[in-house]
């Protein structure tokens, strides 16, 4: 049994995991959330970073920290600040020491999927059920609508990573196959160059904590084990 630390993404609150912290829970897992701000535009990564600490009991030595979207940039400054027995990516972004993330997307503008680019789900309903809710039930589609918020990431993206190299830590890499948000195809490709794991394929859209919660709190339950 670990403690899962789940920490959302810049485009829902940290009600979008409600439909998987039951089925974790199923599985004899323990959760704790994170809830990140969105009223301090100038937070750094490690102003989110130092939130995502505190959301963890001091006690806790079996920490599994999950990051979805945006705020798998922010796992391995925890990582670097507290012993954790894994962090996993889950469709998520992944730092680049020494770059800002601006400075990546300018070098590699294969990171987000190339519609994605100038849209906002979080004002445009449309856009977010075509990026985010696709795959997902009309009713959980409709639920989820509820739970969008903006974090004002700006700081974030331009700064450069506080970190020169990769805490020691075992990763993991889930990548979204018909994720339509951050390109399936750059995440296996950077999971392989930069944490060095080939990435746990899971057959959703960017959410699959709303879409399908039961399969993928069981990938979860067997993500230590299995990828050690």
């Amino acid at each position: 049994m670990s403690l899962f630390c789940l920490v959302h993404g810049s485009t829902q609150d940290a009600r979008c995991w409600d439909l998987l912290v039951p089925e974790l829970e199923k599985c004899g897992q323990r959760v704790v959330l994170a809830k990140l701000p969105t009223h301090e535009p100038e937070a750094e990564t490690g102003r989110y970073a130092e939130i995502i600490f505190k959301s963890i009991p001091e006690d806790a030595n079996d920490v599994i920290l999950v990051g979805h979207s945006a705020s798998g940039y922010f796992l391995p400054v925890v990582a670097a600040q507290r012993p954790l027995q894994r962090i996993v990516f889950l469709a998520a972004t992944l730092p680049q020491m020494g770059m800002s993330f601006l400075d990546q997307l300018r070098a590699d503008s294969t990171i987000l999927s190339p519609d994605w680019m100038g849209k906002d789900p979080t004002r445009d309903d449309a856009a977010a059920m075509y990026f985010l809710f696709h795959d997902c039930s009309p009713g959980v589609a409709r639920w989820a609508m509820t739970t969008r918020i903006r974090l004002p990431l700006e700081k974030v993206a331009s700064e450069v990573y506080p970190l020169r190299q990769w805490p020691s830590v075992a990763c993991s890499y889930i990548v979204c196959s018909e994720d339509r948000t951050i390109s399936p195809e750059w995440s296996r490709r950077a999971a392989r160059e930069r944490l060095g794991v080939e990435t746990i394929e899971f057959p959703s859209g960017h959410c699959p904590f709303l879409s399908r919660p039961g399969e993928l709190a069981d990938v979860l339950s067997q993500i230590d084990w299995v990828k050690k």
